[in-house]
Formats: structure tokens, C-alpha cells, sequence
């Protein structure tokens, strides 16, 4: 294995991860079948050895393959993780009107036990943002640094994108409800500016709290933001993010839209990308019954 190999290049990651105490790890359909492969690779490699080969040679495809089975072993770790709380956990809110509901459910979550007993995440809390004259929820992973210093989700670069994205549906963050599947950024030892996705057991905690959010606000229409956001709410498994948007799914009573989250935009400028996300956006104007004008439909189409 090349040193600037991608799997070099992947296994100096996911050594990384676990020097920063990184030990669940979600891993897509796609991922699984590379990584089985290589791991396979490793194996073919390792017995017998080439006669040829020099001792540092061998010596990397040991600790590659040694690597490999750590991985195998976080996977499974990860797909076999119970869930922490029952899924049907209710609670008990104070309050008549919406926003009081919404004020008693961000009071409960600031010190409900099972997210105390994580204690994996930091501790300020992130809750949501925005107003709800729309009817439209966007769904955001987690807090990061940005989100977590302003106390406001989806902020920041990313945010940048969503405001841009809203306002070409002649909407602004006053007009949607803004919030997170975690509601405290997921820590990391030594954490400054570097983010980690929440695990499997994170999310399974916090389902409960984002059902009951929803089921206050009654939304007309949910935007799930990202692969990982579509993954739990859906409970899709591996499937594709590709596979899921396109189409209108039901969770909670409510129609879901799946697309890609807005810092996808910070790492791609190919205008066909873009119009997927516009596509999705413009399927969720429709779906709640916004104004369409023909300038916003011919938004990013590709230059014949």
C-alpha cells in the first residue's frame, strides 16, 4: 500500500479518529463495500508473502490489515448499539400555545437524564431557530463551532448558503423552522474548531425530544438536510442519499423531502448539482402551496 494511497490516505484518517477517542463511525453501503475489499486485499497480501518482499513491507501490510479488523470491529459496534431510550418515551409539557410547549420542551432538554448520561456532548445547548409562517422544518445534523458560539443552527459558511437558498424561494429563516437531530454539539478531546457526526446512540436519545418538536409544531412539510439527517429520521439504513431524495417520504404523519445539506454547496460549483437541491426546494414549494415564478424554475439548468 502507496504511501498517498486512498487507503493510506483513509486509514491515517480513522487512525486519527481514534487518537481523538473517535470510536463509532457510520458507514454507508458503498463505504462497507470498498472497505471489505480492501480488507480482503490486505489478507490475499499478508499470507503467503512475497519472497521479495522487504520487511518493511511486510510490516505495513500487518499494521494495514491490523487497522482493517479495528474497523470491522467499529462497524459492528455501531450497527449493534441498542438504543438508549424507548422510542415511545412521552413527556409531560408545560403550556397551552405552541411556543409555550416549545419553551417546556427546551427547558426539559437542558437537564433530562439520558442526555446528561451520554456524556459525550458539550454543553451548550442549540436548540432551533427561525419562525414557522411557512409551515416548511428544515432538520440539520448537529451544532458546530459556529452554531454553538452564535447558540443558533445551521450558521456560518453553510448557513451562508441556506440563507442564499431561502432567499430564492422568496423566503427568510423568519419564515422556517430551524433545528437540529442533536441538540448539543458532539465533543472530541482537545475540541477547538474540529466537528465529529453524532453516533448512533447520540441520535437514539434525541429522537424522542425531535418527535415531540415536530408533533408541537405540526409542520406541513419536513426538509431533511444530509445523508445523515435522512438515514435516522427515515430509518433508511445504508441507502444512498442519491436513492432517497427525489421523491416525497412520511415520518411523523408529515411529508418528508430529502436533499443534500447546503455545505455540500461550499465544495462543488458543477451547476447540475446545484439545480438537484433547486428541484427539491421548488417540490417543497409546490407542496405547501408558495408562488412559483418562471425565473425561479429555470434557476440552475445547465448551459446547452
Amino acid at each position: 500500500m502507496t504511501t498517498g494511497s486512498p487507503q493510506s490516505i483513509t486509514l491515517d484518517y480513522l487512525r486519527s479518529l481514534l487518537n481523538q477517542g473517535v470510536d463509532q463511525i457510520p458507514v454507508t453501503d458503498e463505504a462497507r463495500v470498498i472497505l471489505r475489499k480492501w480488507f480482503l486485499e490486505a489478507r490475499q497480501k499478508k499470507s503467503p508473502a512475497p519472497a521479495t518482499a522487504t520487511s518493511t513491507e511486510a510490516s505495513e501490510l500487518e499494521s494495514n490489515l491490523r487497522t482493517l479488523k479495528e474497523l470491522r470491529h467499529i462497524k459492528t459496534e455501531v450497527e449493534q448499539t441498542p438504543p438508549l431510550v424507548p422510542s415511545n418515551v412521552s413527556f409531560t409539557l408545560d403550556g397551552q400555545t405552541r411556543s409555550e410547549k416549545l419553551r417546556s420542551l427546551r427547558d426539559l432538554v437542558k437537564n433530562w437524564p439520558p442526555i446528561r448520561e451520554l456524556n459525550s456532548l458539550r454543553d451548550k445547548l442549540v436548540f432551533a431557530g427561525g419562525g414557522l409562517r411557512s409551515g416548511i422544518v428544515f432538520i440539520t445534523e448537529a451544532p458546530g463551532i459556529y452554531e454553538e458560539k452564535q447558540e443558533k443552527p445551521l450558521v456560518g459558511p453553510a448557513g451562508e448558503k441556506l440563507d442564499a437558498m431561502l432567499k430564492a424561494m422568496g423566503l427568510s429563516r423568519n419564515d422556517v423552522y430551524i433545528t437540529n437531530l442533536i441538540k448539543y454539539r458532539p465533543a472530541l478531546p482537545n475540541q477547538l474548531s474540529n466537528n465529529r457526526p453524532p453516533t448512533p446512540q447520540e441520535v437514539s436519545v434525541f429522537l424522542p425530544i425531535l418527535r415531540e418538536e415536530l408533533q408541537i409544531i405540526q409542520p406541513k412539510i419536513i426538509v431533511a438536510l444530509g445523508a445523515n439527517v435522512a438515514r435516522h429520521l427515515l430509518q433508511s439504513g445504508d441507502t444512498p442519499l442519491s436513492a432517497l431524495r427525489g421523491q416525497f417520504h412520511t415520518v411523523f404523519n408529515t411529508p418528508v423531502r430529502v436533499t443534500y445539506h447546503p455545505s455540500y454547496l461550499l465544495r462543488t460549483d458543477d451547476v447540475r448539482e446545484k439545480r438537484k437541491i433547486w428541484e427539491d426546494m421548488l417540490a417543497v414549494m409546490e407542496k405547501v402551496g408558495l408562488p412559483i415564478s418562471s425565473k425561479q424554475r429555470s434557476y440552475f439548468i445547465p448551459k446547452q
